[in-house]
């Protein structure tokens, strides 16, 4: 990625939108980026992250909010504009930063843009405008996340040297996001809860057999077997239950065997005596049955003479249907006949009224005829008042808008003064603002100089406390190396002691074994005349000999590694002494930054009121253009308005002309029209409803005729039809077996009655067939038999159910206790079974997932193990650039000490000091040896990724880190680094003060803080 062009607006320091065309450069690609504490220098590497990533460049930076210019206009959006180049192809990505303007409650919409340009112009480079695309975009294009990007491509301060010094899980947390680890994190997460899972599983199963064991108790009754017996040790394994439980099912299955042909056998016995009780039974009650349908016949019997009655009545009453039925209809042609005559009476008493209703409309009707010509009046009339309407009610409108018009003058008369006199009140308020704004000015001429005095009392300070600290720090790595020093001496004595013991009793043992005439595996002499004859009374191993070695290479480098601190401490305050003169006053100096501090902050209050008073002026000057504007408008509108109430005041008189006087008020005109209306309506309603009445009169009188007419008929129908049934009702009176019709009368019956007399017949008759086929039958069944006594048979067979039922009983028990140990047996074998399954799955998981984790001797996890890998190349880069620069001092290598407290190991770093010929920490090397370390290790690892990573390209390095603290051999080693590296095709940023750096580099992008607070940048070339 090779930026092209940055536009920052109201971002940071940038008040207006400030332009950073790196095209500038042209063909120098190493260039300094210089300006004053907090011009803004920094916040141009938060602007290019900002624009990609949406995020600034270092972690003091997170609040995306404070980025925002405390000098931008409130109409001003903050906003970040990017165009790069990666692969020979151009985009340009924006984002905003929302904020809350003046007098609003919620922020303002924060915009984001990523587009591709082309010949042809711009082409969305994305799908949707949002953020979450974008970002997502811009990670696959440029191939970093924003922690790599920070950690490789741009070095922010307080970020440069964070991966040289960190602990190794700090280490670990940067290449995990830098290499993107994670997915081998992920599996020892995954693995732990596999095992977790299989942990769990196997208490379960364990826990459900468990169950089972403490089941038997109450599953199977409680005898003297193997089975209980096992249980009551307390102490027993699985095999030993499912044997005791396969005796105890076998057991039960022979037992529940004799129970069931027990059970069979007194059964059998049941069922046949029940048989012998049931037969018995059967009899006796047939015999009673007899008895008691014999006495229910002869009664019977006697009831047949008043059946025999019955009949004769019904066969009567049978014959006086047919009569009856003419008779009915007889009387219901003699009710229709007098019903007819009612209707007929009533028809002619409709007509006589309707005739008299008919006459009445008939006049009604020729007399409302006669008022015709008033109704004609009316309506002409009418039309001549509409005919005014329109004509009145723009009068009235017309009134109402020249009143309006009114009005109006009156209020613009009105604003005219007050814009007059509010114009004069604020062009005085201007003159005052001016005159302050001027006072300001020269008060603040000195700002820049009282500032640059500050900063360097600040700096002065900052070294004298410098100085009392390194003094502070060499007297106590004095006492500290004195001890170290004595720690040294004295295991040094310890050794070489132990040393000549050990190599005495060496050479005792040697003389033991040597023989005359034997060659001496030291010299070679077959010849010893002087053999060592003394044995020492201290017996030193070998293993105690290494022992004080290790002790004694231990002290050595710890006392090495405190001279050499001490000794960087000399050389760090000789270097402080030699460029500040010491022999200043401290505290007269701390009096002088107390004054500086005041002045400059009374200046800075000043310079904030200032910018007030301007932003105020501006305002009220902006102000004064519309009062003055508002004033002009306001002059014309009366203008217009006055011209407007002439025109429209003559054409109203000319209007109120053409009506006459007392029509001329709309509400009396109305008035008119209604009364009018009212009066036609209701002469109009009074002729439609004689209208109405007449025809529905000639209606009514014509239907009440045809009634009459329709009455008269039908009466004479019912007349004949009546006589001709009453000859029909005395001819089949004759013809019929009744004597006489008093006869006849007698006989007649209601349809129920007679219903339920033939049903009482019909039932004596088959209650006595019935009765007389059942006696014959049961006669026939009990021929030769008697009643027998059925009390001892009921005993007997209560006995025999009594024990065929505890038979059952104990079948039952049997059977389940049978089943009972079956399946235990069988849910015990199946349980130990999946325990013994998950056990071996779950020790599997627990080996690779400690594996994985790092419990092991080497303290080093999976996804360490990996990282290692990567950091080992890193390391490896990263010495080809440090051995250059440190004149073949130092070399980084990856330490193999483990951690305290059994904390992962792995990344830790040392750093070998061939002065030395000593590894130790790099956290005892210098700030300038640390920086020369920290800068190799960023491009070491910008070689191993883009290595790793053939699609990314590295184009472009911005560093914001301190040159200042390299030696003049440092800085130029560092200088020359960078040299090489912009020779690849690099484009090199740095931010330094340092000036033999601004005068070694061929480009400046300069970064001034103008008097008004805000900066601007431009580029210097040489």
């Amino acid at each position: 990625m090779k930026p092209i062009q940055l536009k920052m607006t109201a971002f940071g320091p940038y008040k207006h939108t400030e332009t950073v065309d790196f095209t500038k450069l042209q063909d120098h690609r190493l260039f300094v980026i210089s300006g004053a504490t907090g011009a803004g220098k920094t916040t141009i590497f938060d602007g290019i992250c900002f624009a990609l990533y949406g995020q600034a460049s270092g972690e003091d930076r997170a609040d995306l909010r404070a980025m925002r210019s405390d000098f931008a206009d409130d109409g001003v959006q903050t906003s970040v504009e990017l165009i790069f180049e990666l692969h020979n192809r151009r985009y340009r990505i924006m984002r905003q930063i929302p904020y809350t303007k003046k007098g609003n409650k919620s922020e303002t919409l924060a915009n984001c843009e990523f587009f591709e340009l082309t010949p042809d112009g711009e082409t969305p480079f994305v799908d949707r405008q949002i953020v979450t695309e974008i970002n997502k975009k811009v990670v696959d294009l440029i191939g970093f996340t924003q922690a790599q990007f920070s950690q490789i491509v741009m070095l922010p301060q307080g970020e440069f040297r964070k991966f040289l010094t960190s602990t190794t899980d700090n280490k670990e947390t940067i290449m995990r996001k830098i290499f993107k680890t994670e997915p081998y994190k992920e599996i020892e997460a995954r693995l732990k809860s596999r095992k977790d899972q299989a942990q769990a599983k196997w208490s379960t199963e364990n826990q459900s057999r468990e169950t089972l064991y403490s089941q038997i108790p109450s599953l199977l009754p409680n005898r003297d077997s193997q089975i209980f017996n096992v249980l009551a040790t307390g102490q027993y394994n699985a095999h030993q239950v499912i044997q005791a439980l396969q005796e105890e099912w076998v057991f039960y299955s022979e037992k529940t065997a004799i129970m069931k042909q027990l059970y069979e056998e007194s059964y059998a016995k049941h069922g046949k005596m029940l048989e012998t009780y049931h037969d018995a039974k059967n009899m006796n009650d047939r015999l009673t049955e007899l008895k008691g349908k014999e006495e229910a016949l002869a009664g019977l019997y006697e009831r047949k003479p008043s059946m025999d009655l019955k009949e004769t009545r019904l066969a009567d009453a049978e014959r006086a249907v047919a009569i009856s039925e003419i008779e009915l209809q007889f009387h219901q042609l003699e009710g229709e006949t007098i019903s007819k005559t009612a209707a007929l009476e009533t028809a002619e008493k409709e007509a006589i009224e309707a005739e008299g209703f008919a006459a009445k409309a008939d006049a009604d009707y020729k007399a409302e005829e006669s008022r015709n010509p008033e109704r004609q009046q009316l309506t002409e009339r009418l039309i001549r008042l509409k005919d005014h309407l329109p004509t009145v009610m723009n009068l009235a409108t017309k009134k109402e808008e020249l009143q309006q018009i009114e009005q109006r003058i009156s209020a613009l008369n009105v604003a005219l003064s007050t814009a007059t006199e509010r114009f004069a009140n604020e062009m005085e308020q201007v003159g005052q603002w001016k005159t302050e704004i001027g006072l300001l000015d020269r008060l603040l001429l000195p700002y820049d100089e009282k500032l640059d005095q500050l900063n360097e009392v600040n700096e002065k300070v900052k070294w004298m406390e410098d100085i009392q600290k390194l003094q502070q720090q060499i007297q106590a790595q004095e006492a500290e190396m004195a001890d170290k020093k004595s720690v040294f001496e004295s295991c040094q004595r310890d050794y070489e002691g132990l040393e000549q013991q050990w190599l005495a009793n060496q050479a005792l043992v040697l003389a033991e074994r040597l023989q005359e005439g034997d060659p001496c595996p030291v010299c070679g002499s077959e010849h010893h005349p002087a053999l060592l004859k003394e044995h020492s009374d201290e017996n030193v191993t070998r293993e105690e000999l290494d022992r004080a070695k290790k002790r004694l290479a231990e002290s050595e480098n710890a006392y090495r590694t405190v001279a050499i601190q001490q000794q960087h401490a000399g050389e760090r305050l000789e270097e402080i002494q030699n460029k500040w003169d010491v022999q200043v006053d401290y505290a007269g100096l701390l009096e002088q930054q107390r004054e500086l501090q005041t002045e400059v902050a009374n200046m800075r209050n000043s310079r904030r009121k200032l910018v007030q008073l301007k932003e105020e002026l501006e305002k009220q000057e902006a102000l004064l253009v519309r009062l003055q504007n508002d004033k002009t408008e306001n002059e014309r509108s009366l203008a217009e308005l006055q011209k407007n109430f002439d025109t429209k005041e003559a054409v109203l008189k000319s209007d109120i002309d053409k009506v006459p006087e007392e029509m001329q008020e709309l509400n009396v005109l109305q008035q008119r029209i209604m009364e009018t209306e009212g009066l036609k309506g209701e002469l109009d309603g009074a002729w439609q409803k004689v209208q109405e009445i007449r025809e529905a009169a000639k209606e009514k009188l014509v239907t009440a005729r045809s009634s009459v007419v329709h009455a008269k008929g039908s009466l004479k129908e019912s007349i004949e039809k009546k006589e001709i049934v009453w000859k029909r009702f005395k001819e089949a009176l004759q013809s019929s077996d009744f004597p006489t019709e008093a006869a006849y009368r007698e006989a007649k019956m209601a349809e129920a009655d007679r219903q339920l007399l033939k049903q009482q017949l019909a039932a004596f008759a088959q209650q006595v067939h019935t009765l007389q086929e059942s006696i014959t039958d049961l006669r026939a069944s009990v021929e030769g038999r008697e009643m027998m006594d059925l009390g001892q048979l009921e005993l007997e067979v209560e006995r025999l159910k009594e024990e065929y039922e505890k038979a059952l009983t104990e079948y039952h028990s049997c059977l389940e206790n049978e089943k009972a140990a079956r399946e235990v047996k069988e849910n015990i074998e199946k349980a130990t079974l999946a325990i013994e399954q998950v056990e071996v799955e779950y020790r599997k998981i627990l080996d690779l997932y400690e594996v994985v984790k790092g419990d092991n001797g080497a303290k080093l996890s999976f996804e360490r193990f990996i990282q290692i890998e990567y950091l080992e190349r890193i390391v490896q880069s990263a010495n080809e650039r440090l051995k250059e620069m440190s004149n073949g001092q130092f070399e980084l290598i990856c330490s193999a000490r483990k951690e305290a407290h059994g904390r992962q190991s792995g990344l830790g770093l040392d750093v070998y000091d061939a002065y030395t010929g000593a590894n130790r920490d790099v956290k005892t090397l210098s700030g300038g040896e640390k920086f020369n370390a920290s800068l190799c290790l960023a491009l070491g690892m910008a070689d191993v990724i883009q290595s790793f990573q053939g699609s990314i390209s590295i184009d472009t390095m911005f560093i914001d880190e301190g040159f200042g603290s390299l030696d003049e051999e440092s800085l130029h080693k560092a200088i020359d680094a960078l040299v090489e590296l912009q020779k690849s095709g690099r484009m090199i940023g740095v931010i330094s003060h340092v000036e033999e750096l601004k005068a070694a580099l061929p480009a400046i992008l300069k970064v001034e803080k103008l008097k008004e607070g805000h900066s601007m940048t431009k580029f210097i070339i040489k």
